[in-house]
């Protein structure tokens, strides 16, 4: 296992055609989260969004960019996770939500589950971008279920029709002085489908279809037992979860994607977008003091004089 503290470790379940990632977020979650002032409830929300961005992100036939957009027109109308394979081999993660800070904590005082913080018609889309020069691939199914494990689940049913079960946890750990560090983390296994989805599954073999339900189901309700204590704590690692869990079936356990924070935006980004703005735009910015611009994903501020941000234009 590598030393960093951040992975999505795959893993197979021998002999039953079963593959599984566990994903740990230990340092990972608070450099994302703590960037925001956001309520726990946001938190723990985009805690397991980006988990789950892992999970599948890493599970990808290709490399490409993994995009998980939770919409909706509750109290959080906007949360998105992605997943960006890096140059160095790592995995790069980032996120960010939006919401309304008054209608939440009502929503939350009247006991609102995860999912209806995002509404009654809230939707959730997952979009695979390989490129500029490829054809993008989304799938999106409205939000069902009280958790972010469960629409997911009904995402997996609806639109892959694979057999799947996870589970997904984030939490702040409350350190001496008042401190407040995060954790997320997840597991999840799936069944191997038929080649030509996006994930990285295989053809099964044929054998007998009742008792590959009945062991399915047995490693569906093995999975249930995980605790989030498992997923959260950084002194259990990812092996010896799957191990815990499966062993009587045997595990075998593959090379950990090391996960960081990584989110592309730059100075010079940034100016090349004020540049692609309307003349009406560029207009309105020149009249003020400074132009600022706030990247969503980092919350990093960038402010230029009116001359600097439109000198190239």
């Amino acid at each position: 296992m590598a030393a960093h503290s951040d992975y999505a470790l795959p893993f197979r379940i021998e002999g039953q055609n079963v593959n599984g990632r566990v994903v740990k977020l230990n340092a990972l979650a608070s450099e994302v989260l703590l960037r925001h002032d956001y309520p726990d409830a946001v938190n723990r929300l985009l805690g397991e969004a980006l988990v789950l961005a892992a999970m599948l992100g890493t599970m990808l036939k290709f490399d490409g960019r993994f995009i998980l957009q939770l919409q909706g027109s509750g109290p959080i109308s906007m949360l998105m996770a992605d997943y960006t394979p890096e140059e160095n081999g790592l995995g790069g993660l980032r996120g960010f939500a939006q919401f309304d800070e008054a209608a939440l904590a009502a929503a939350l005082k009247a006991g609102a589950p995860p999912m209806a913080l995002l509404g009654d018609k809230a939707h959730m889309a997952f979009t695979v971008d390989q490129g500029a020069d490829m054809e993008r691939y989304q799938g999106i199914v409205p939000l069902e279920g009280d958790t972010l494990a469960d629409a997911a689940l009904g995402y997996f049913e609806r639109s892959e029709q694979i057999g799947t079960a996870l589970k997904l946890a984030a939490a702040p750990l409350l350190l001496p002085g008042g401190k407040t560090e995060w954790r997320a983390g997840g597991i999840v296994v799936q069944q191997m489908a038929a080649t030509g989805g996006v994930v990285d599954i295989e053809t099964p073999p044929e054998g007998d279809p009742e008792r590959v339900d009945d062991d399915w189901n047995r490693l569906e309700i093995l999975l249930q037992t995980t605790e989030d204590s498992e997923l959260l704590d950084s002194d259990v690692s990812g092996e010896a979860l799957a191990y815990r869990l499966f062993h009587e079936d045997g595990v075998r356990v593959f090379e950990p994607r090391a996960l960081s924070f990584a989110c592309p935006c730059t100075r010079q980004r940034v100016l090349n977008m004020l540049a692609g703005l309307s003349e009406t735009d560029r207009a309105e910015m020149q009249a003020q003091d400074n132009v600022e611009v706030r990247c969503e994903f980092c919350n990093e501020n960038y402010v230029f004089a009116p001359d600097e941000a439109f000198s190239a234009v």
